[in-house]
């Protein structure tokens, strides 16, 4: 299991080099990569203010939708084709997932929440963001 800090030593690795390609779809029929970066960043970004407050008083969370879920996908996607640039995408993702890790970093991560009717740890949460890291991280890296 990796860490939520490969996500950063990615984008630290690609950080200052100018890839247009980043704007293409990686694969036919599929996001472009910058689009891949800002999905992440807007799902840190949720994590980090709709989820966490939340999850660290060990509240009960509303799950969310397929809808939403889609929503915000789409929205991502939008937004790093809306002309910002791909050192700015990198940029809010490496500062969103810092502020994270920071938040985590003196957390008991055994600490427990309650979604969807099921208890689960912060840490399981943790998880299963880090299981998303890397399925985009091997997108990102595919050649």
């Amino acid at each position: 299991m990796g860490t939520l800090k490969a996500w950063m030593d990615y984008l630290n690795s690609i950080n200052g080099k100018e890839h247009d390609s980043f704007f293409k779809p990686y694969k036919e029929g599929k996001w472009s990569k910058a689009a891949i970066i800002s999905h992440m960043m807007f799902w840190d970004r949720f994590f980090y203010e709709e989820r966490l407050p939340h999850m660290l008083k060990g509240e009960t969370l509303v799950g969310i939708t397929a809808e939403q879920v889609e929503e915000m996908n789409k929205k991502a996607e939008e937004y790093a084709h809306s002309g910002i640039t791909l050192q700015e995408i990198i940029d809010e993702a490496l500062k969103y997932r810092q502020m994270l890790l920071d938040k985590l970093q003196d957390e008991d991560l055994s600490r427990t929440f309650t979604i969807k009717d099921r208890k689960i740890s912060l840490q399981e949460y943790v998880n299963g963001e880090i299981e998303h890291d890397e399925h985009h991280l091997k997108q990102l890296k595919a050649k």
